[in-house]
């Protein structure tokens, strides 16, 4: 666990999470055991490491979307 120096130390960025729906307040977010609950719908300020997962999961949201999109359109 890191002591509370390393964590003010720790770089962080800002990231945006878009709802999914009314409902969709929040986001839990794991990275090798660390786990955060993170603010959907609005800017927030995470560690660097939980904005490389949060990024990579909206675009492979973008990406499964794009593909339901293709292969459901009626020819």
């Amino acid at each position: 666990m890191a002591s509370k120096s390393e964590k003010k130390s720790e770089k962080t960025v800002k990231v945006y999470i878009p709802r999914k729906n009314k409902g969709d307040v929040s986001r839990f977010v794991s990275v090798n055991g660390r786990n955060a609950l993170i603010r959907t719908g609005e800017i927030v300020e995470v560690p660097l490491e939980f904005a490389e997962v949060i990024e990579e999961s909206i675009r492979a949201d973008a990406e499964a979307e794009r593909f339901v999109a293709e292969n459901t359109e009626e020819k």
